[in-house]
């Protein structure tokens, strides 16, 4: 196992053991004393601990070598931990929230006694001990990294909830204000909406996001540093886990190079990507045609409208035979998603060409 796997997963099994530690003294404090706040945050601190020990060894298959079945490696092990993490945070979520609008609809009598009040205080200096622990080691960690933010988080919401619920004791032992129940749906709020926010990330990990705007740019810089590279286009970057990336890029090079030589350059591209970013790189070639003056005054035409939105045009080619223009269009970020502003863009390139336009919006 990797160093930086080993540290993750070390650092996974010391939160185990603290949040059952945790998890039993508040359960005792909260069954002694009768309140619901108190034990809905003992359940949370018992449900981080079974969603550990499941992290724990996801973690672990995280770092398994790829092999015959699994030629990307394991690495996406990460984010269906931390989708089993956002989900076991969910769920205790919910349950608290029930047991929080019980709690209101029928009061009880609660015995904020001293032992509570330790238990307490003890659990909001661990958690947050926790919390810096697991944002140290994920900055560290490639293998594990996702996974310990997420716990991180999680000890951060945990150490907020439980200095509610202790101001909630103090409040109720020295007014006698039966708040018990409006303070566990505050606990149950505060740990849905962490719950959600994980499980959007983790989702839109394992159907596919669009890169780090950071990594997509220093590998297209990267692509454009060489020699005879007129232009990079449709950048896919896969995401296999936090060590494993793999990702493809069209390069135009001029049609009069030979095939030897743009192959050279593919290869020179390909290892300088994976020595800097580590990222496995696929080049396609794209040639450029020079010399066309059709082709050129298509060009300048086209960029001269895109210019104004911001976009890009790639792959222009004139179909002879039924006369017509086939090009994609790249917009900014900003932009991609609305129909309307594509719709403008198709509008004013088919009003700039003397021919009939075929048009590809390229969300890559």
């Amino acid at each position: 196992m990797e160093k930086r796997t080993k540290n993750a997963v070390i650092t996974l099994a010391v939160g185990l053991a603290l949040n059952i530690l945790l998890g039993v003294a508040k359960l005792v404090a909260g069954v002694l004393s009768r309140s619901t706040s108190v034990t809905s945050d003992a359940l949370n601190n018992i449900s981080d601990a079974a969603v550990s020990l499941v992290t724990v060894f996801a973690t672990a298959l995280a770092a398994r070598r790829a092999d015959h079945d699994h030629p990307f490696g394991h690495g996406r092990y990460e984010y269906i931990a931390t989708f089993v993490v956002g989900a076991g945070i969910l769920a205790v979520g919910v349950e608290v929230l029930s047991s929080g609008i019980k709690r209101i609809i029928t009061p009880v009598t609660v015995d904020y006694g001293l032992l509570v009040m330790i238990t307490l205080g003890a659990a909001v200096a661990v958690k947050t001990f926790m919390a810096v622990l697991y944002f140290t080691r994920a900055r560290g960690c490639v293998a594990g990294s996702d996974t310990l933010k997420a716990a991180a988080v999680d000890s951060v919401s945990d150490a907020a909830v439980t200095t509610v619920v202790l101001c909630c004791a103090i409040a109720q032992r020295y007014t006698g204000a039966n708040i018990d129940g409006y303070v566990s749906v505050v606990v149950a709020v505060v740990i849905v909406v962490f719950a959600v926010k994980i499980l959007k990330t983790t989702v839109s990990r394992l159907l596919g996001e669009r890169p780090d705007p950071v990594l997509y740019d220093e590998v297209r810089n990267i692509i454009l540093s060489f020699d005879k590279v007129v232009s990079v286009h449709d950048i896919v970057i896969n995401d296999y886990g936090a060590a494993t990336k793999i990702a493809e890029a069209d390069a135009e090079f001029p049609s009069n190079m030979t095939f030897v030589e743009v192959h050279g350059i593919c290869d020179g591209i390909e290892r300088a990507v994976y020595e800097k970013t580590g990222i496995r790189l696929s080049v396609h070639a794209d040639p450029v045609v020079d010399g066309d003056a059709r082709l050129s005054d298509i060009r300048r035409r086209v960029a001269e409208v895109l210019d104004s939105y911001g976009a890009t045009a790639h792959d222009i080619v004139i179909n002879d035979q039924s006369k017509t223009v086939e090009l994609d269009i790249r917009l900014p970020l900003a932009h991609s998603p609305e129909a309307e502003i594509t719709a403008q863009v198709k509008a004013s390139i088919v009003a700039a060409l003397p021919y009939s336009v075929n048009i590809n919006v390229d969300y890559i």
